[in-house]
């Protein structure tokens, strides 16, 4: 379990900082266009679409920060009155479909990534290739189905820790 805290450690700081650059990155564009549009009455026809881009890699860092964390929206009205065995069982087949759910998602999406840079296909504004601004999609898809792969060991060795009388391993 050390391999999977030291490596989700490490994700999880890569994450934290790169939501933490973009969302101050993105802020100081959108002031920059502010300004320029409302104060010089013009602006750069490039900011919009950077911005569109870094939001995407926030959106996507955060989705996998989500996982680890446990702060993404859930019904849990239902599981937090079942059986504590029925609930490790629920746990271990959500760790399993996000793992398999995930990891599907990161190789369509590389195989998407890896068609954009066959074409060659070039941003309209900026001009930077299609492929290098979605590049981080399958990344950030691969960062949450370890985390998923994460959880799943977690719940596993939770299960035995109960049938041998050990205390159960504390989540984030």
């Amino acid at each position: 379990m050390d391999f999977f805290k030291k490596i989700s450690a490490v994700i999880f700081q890569f994450e934290k900082w790169l939501i933490i650059l973009m969302l101050t990155f993105t802020f100081l564009l959108s002031f920059v266009q502010v300004v320029m549009r409302y104060v010089f009455n013009m602006g750069a026809a490039w900011i919009p679409e950077i911005i569109v881009f870094c939001f995407i890699i926030v959106t996507l860092a955060g989705t996998s920060t989500g996982v680890i964390s446990g702060v993404h929206i859930g019904v849990d009205v239902l599981v937090k009155n079942l059986p504590r065995k029925i609930k490790w069982y629920l746990s271990i087949f959500v760790s399993i479909c996000g793992l398999t759910l995930y990891s599907f998602i990161c190789y369509v999406t590389y195989a998407f990534v890896m068609y954009f840079r066959d074409m060659g296909q070039l941003s309209i504004v900026t001009e930077i290739p299609i492929w290098i601004t979605i590049s981080y999609i399958p990344v950030s898809f691969a960062f949450t189905a370890f985390h998923y792969l994460e959880m799943l060991v977690k719940h596993l060795q939770e299960r035995n820790g109960v049938e041998e009388g050990d205390a159960i391993i504390e989540t984030r």
